[in-house]
């Protein structure tokens, strides 16, 4: 949490009153980014490139504004959302009265983003989705050979969002799933043994993610590392998790 206090951020705009911040590791989007867009043909790179980082950014709000709009519905007031590289953090000034109260503010969060793959896959006509999250795509709409950039800005950002989705709710901090999981078992054992053991299965999933980042998505190889290291903190340090 203090890496989050400490980065310099910018305030854009405010929604319903909560004043919504880009922090400056943002910048580390586009440079990612670039790597998804060596698949794409070079006349659509452009566009499709500003649309992704948009989409992106847009995406990580969403997923926070579920969680602000649960956690306002609880009487939870909000001090800030937060968008950063590849993260968002939403800053509630209150704990939730109750730990059922609490879960659904942490669901809320990929619940948002099922909602935005669902709209986009819709969008792309429905099509059948691979284990590994790729789209088989036989019966296109007639608006993506119309708009081919728009096209391919689409298919990864439904991707994103299943990732983000599928992906928060793993039981790993700083993860929604893992403080889900970790105020589940805190109800039948201590808040220090419910983080140890999340902190445990927290570094098998950082490591998974490393490992499997390291074939297919360098973005997935870095997060898998950051988690893997702050779930091991964690492991030694329970109460650490309480800050999250």
């Amino acid at each position: 949490m203090n890496f989050i206090d400490d980065t310099p951020r910018l305030e854009l705009f405010r929604i319903g009153g909560i004043p919504v911040r880009i922090d400056v590791t943002f910048v580390f989007v586009p440079l990612l980014l670039l790597g998804i867009l060596q698949q794409a043909p070079l006349a659509i790179a452009g566009p499709a490139f500003a649309a992704i980082i948009v989409g992106v950014f847009l995406s990580v709000l969403f997923h926070e504004l579920g969680h602000a709009a649960l956690a306002r519905l609880f009487g939870v007031p909000v001090g800030e959302i937060l968008v950063g590289g590849f993260y968002g953090y939403a800053r509630m000034l209150d704990v939730p009265r109750s730990t059922l109260a609490n879960v659904i503010i942490l669901f809320a969060g990929p619940l948002a983003n099922a909602a935005i793959f669902f709209a986009l896959w819709r969008l792309l006509g429905s099509p059948e989705i691979s284990g590994a999250g790729y789209f088989h795509l036989t019966d296109r709409p007639d608006w993506m050979s119309e708009t081919p950039w728009l096209a391919y800005a689409t298919v990864t950002l439904a991707r994103v969002n299943l990732a983000m989705a599928i992906f928060n709710l793993l039981p790993a901090f700083p993860l929604d799933g893992g403080r889900i999981y970790r105020d589940i078992i805190a109800t039948i054992a201590s808040r220090a043994t419910a983080a140890k053991i999340i902190a445990g299965l927290g570094v098998i999933v950082g490591l998974w993610a490393a490992v499997t980042g390291l074939r297919i998505d360098i973005v997935l190889m870095l997060i898998g590392a950051q988690i893997a290291i702050m779930n091991w903190a964690i492991l030694k340090r329970p109460d650490d998790a309480e800050q999250l």
